[in-house]
């Protein structure tokens, strides 16, 4: 069952603040790498520092949460990655 529209727009929210974050961040397109193994189960994820690994653990998280629907779970991944 996904989660309601108005749980669901507060993690879109988060997400996008996360992509933020991670903008600022030097190694953005690291981070992405590190997300992306992460979230399809690639074998050897990039590393990070400790910083950019709590970012990336948080997004993580959040787009893997089990409630969201397919829909739900690939605009918080557009979110982050496109910043839409």
């Amino acid at each position: 069952m996904p989660i309601e529209d108005v749980q669901f727009q507060t993690l879109l929210e988060q997400v996008r603040e996360l992509h933020r974050l991670a903008h600022e961040l030097s190694h953005t397109p690291r981070i992405h790498s590190n997300v992306r193994a992460r979230l399809y189960a690639y074998p050897h994820p990039p590393s990070l520092p400790q910083e950019q690994r709590e970012l990336a653990d948080e997004i993580v998280e959040l787009i893997k949460n089990r409630r969201l629907s397919s829909r739900q779970a690939g605009q918080l991944e557009r979110a982050f990655f496109i910043g839409k």
